[in-house]
């Protein structure tokens, strides 16, 4: 069963991001169900790098999108940015130590944040960017 599964509710009204907020999310079951099955280590590291070159990624969309439309909040979205990419870095060596309830705890601190995220702070600045014609 995945660990989120994508609804309406996460939606932000725009395309282009809520496609990029599915691959996050995919990309997270696919973490899930990697540690569910006891996979190795090495398979975890790459799912979680995967996870986080694509997360710099989505972050880089959004704040190029904040800068060109001169996003008054962008500062404090990049702070958050910021600090999720140094946490995920905490995690993933946490995770590769190979202790099972650190894992439980990885996923669940990730799950929580991604739906926070985008339930959040993400929908704050949809409307912005929607009425600035970005789809």
């Amino acid at each position: 069963m995945p660990l989120i599964q994508w609804n309406n509710e996460l939606s932000v009204g725009i395309a282009s991001i809520d496609e990029q907020h599915k691959e996050l999310i995919n990309i997270l079951n696919t973490l899930n169900d990697a540690l569910e099955e006891g996979q190795a280590s090495q398979m975890l590291a790459e799912i979680f790098d995967g996870l986080a070159a694509y997360t710099v990624k989505h972050f880089g969309y959004e704040e190029a999108l904040f800068a060109l439309h001169g996003y008054s909040e962008s500062q404090a979205h990049k702070n958050e940015h910021s600090a999720l990419i140094n946490q995920v870095q905490v995690l993933r060596q946490k995770m590769l130590d190979g202790d099972f309830i650190i894992c439980i705890e990885v996923m669940a601190f990730l799950k929580e944040w991604l739906t926070h995220h985008i339930l959040i702070t993400d929908k704050a600045y949809s409307q912005f960017l929607v009425d600035k014609g970005v789809v």
